[in-house]
């Protein structure tokens, strides 16, 4: 149907009305799910600095979901080195050890359970953006399976098409994001994409002397302001400098972590803000 009356969805207002936004999903980070929590159907974008943690930070939440509910994951990671290496991450995230020294029992274990919930894509290939996601589905028919989340990262891997729009950067952008946003809602699913950030101008910390960087604005991600405007939920990962002090007046820690909300839709689904978590 291409469109609709009110009466057409009446039993659907009605429903929402009663009960709100429904069926969001922890992040299994309480501190993080006070500005944000999961809900399918609508795409995730995450940016950062490089070495900020921003995939560290999406495989700890896709461990903790499949964990709690069973979601099984669809995984593009063209910066996590070879595939091996990107299931021995995994690994070590399920065991929180490393895998060579736990025991047998446990070892069989974790390989039963990565094995279950998440695939990875060969990144030696070059994908559009439509053949991402035409993949993700052609997978989920030839395994029998479901994916609750697909991850892209990084976004600047995917094979653009600028050529397709005149070689207008802005224009591929609107569309590729708004086709992130289509697979995410037809597929019932978070599919992810992971950003840089664009050249952020450095400042100087008063107390040191020393120069740092910023975290990013919502538009200062690279390839522009369209992350901002396409975005339904958008989170920075930023690293604070060591030798710089928080608002409690305390050096930060070297194992410190910000998570920010930069904007959230729709409504219900977090709040814009900042989680700080300390890696272990």
């Amino acid at each position: 149907m291409e469109y609709y009356k009110l009466e057409n969805k009446l039993a659907e207002i009605k429903e929402f009305a009663e009960k709100g936004l429904t069926d969001l999903k922890s992040t299994g980070m309480t501190c993080i799910d006070e500005y944000w929590m999961l809900k399918k159907g609508y795409p995730l974008f995450v940016a950062g600095n490089p070495g900020a943690g921003k995939t560290e930070f999406i495989f700890e939440v896709m461990i903790n979901t499949s964990i709690d509910y069973g979601w099984k994951h669809f995984i593009y990671c063209g910066e996590g080195g070879n595939i091996e290496h990107i299931f021995n991450e995994l690994l070590h995230k399920y065991l929180e050890n490393n895998y060579k020294y736990v025991t047998e029992s446990q070892k069989v274990a974790a390989e039963y359970f990565i094995s279950e919930h998440f695939i990875i894509v060969d990144h030696d290939k070059d994908f559009t953006i439509d053949e991402f996601y035409d993949l993700a589905e052609k997978c989920e028919r030839e395994l029998s399976i479901k994916f609750s989340t697909t991850l892209f990262d990084p976004f600047n891997d995917i094979k653009d098409e600028v050529e397709k729009f005149a070689g207008r950067d802005d224009k591929y952008l609107e569309y590729a994001l708004k086709r992130v946003r289509i697979s995410s809602k037809k597929n019932n699913r978070i599919d992810i994409l992971i950003n840089h950030v664009a050249d952020i101008h450095p400042k100087t910390d008063r107390d040191s002397g020393r120069d740092y960087l910023p975290p990013a604005l919502p538009t200062q991600w690279a390839r522009g302001r369209t992350w901002w405007r396409r975005a339904f939920v958008m989170i920075l990962v930023y690293r604070p400098y060591t030798f710089m002090k928080g608002t409690d007046g305390q050096l930060h820690a070297e194992n410190e972590t910000h998570i920010i909300v930069q904007k959230f839709k729709p409504k219900g689904v977090g709040k814009l803000g900042k989680a700080v978590i300390f890696w272990d």
